[in-house]
């Protein structure tokens, strides 16, 4: 069933029940919407298998990708995905990376904090790819694009040339994010060394 168009009723005919029996379960159509989210998200998620024996770095980098290839897979539903996401089956890769992380020689405090900064870059990745996908560009690209158009020529002149290079959210973002935080993660584990 379409989300954008779902509701409560629809979905208790759609199972034969009567809507009282639905809302024994979720109170309300965010809820409902939540939960399908959930189910799809943790579907997804339950289909990534780090490489065996990967190095910490390539174990992050496939972390990354593969839980915001899933997000991105969720489609409409994403908005109702709450981060961090419940469920035990989304933590399971959670798990294996902080395992690698530890035994590359982090501690429980780095190990967290790497975990919490990962799932923000590949939330908010996640979000913009799929606000690309259903507008064609980011909104917010549109919104500095208009801004600058309506300031004089010779202003913002360095802004201006990184809008001509197709400025955008997405893969390349991501591989970025991903390069940083590597470095970042490197250079703290070679001061505990």
């Amino acid at each position: 069933m379409d989300p954008a168009t779902l509701t409560m009723q629809a979905v208790a005919e759609r199972l034969g029940v009567d809507r009282k029996a639905l809302n024994y379960h979720v109170s309300d159509r965010d809820g409902l919407l939540e939960l399908v989210a959930l189910n799809v998200l943790h579907s997804e998620v339950a289909e990534t298998e780090p490489p065996l024996d990967a190095d910490w770095r390539d174990a992050v980098r496939h972390f990354a990708r593969t839980m915001r290839a899933a997000m991105v897979r969720t489609g409409a539903l994403f908005e109702y995905v709450r981060v961090p996401v419940g469920g035990l089956s989304s933590l399971a890769p959670a798990e294996r990376l902080a395992e690698t992380l530890m035994a590359a020689g982090f501690d429980d405090q780095d190990v967290a904090r790497a975990l919490g900064f990962i799932a923000e870059f590949v939330f908010s990745s996640a979000r913009d790819a799929i606000m690309i996908d259903r507008h064609g560009v980011h909104p917010q690209v549109t919104e500095i694009q208009k801004a600058l158009d309506a300031a004089p020529a010779e202003d913002y002149r360095t802004m201006r040339r990184l809008m001509l290079n197709q400025f955008q959210p997405g893969d390349a973002q991501l591989e970025f994010d991903l390069r940083i935080f590597i470095a970042g993660m490197d250079h703290l584990l070679s001061t505990k060394i």
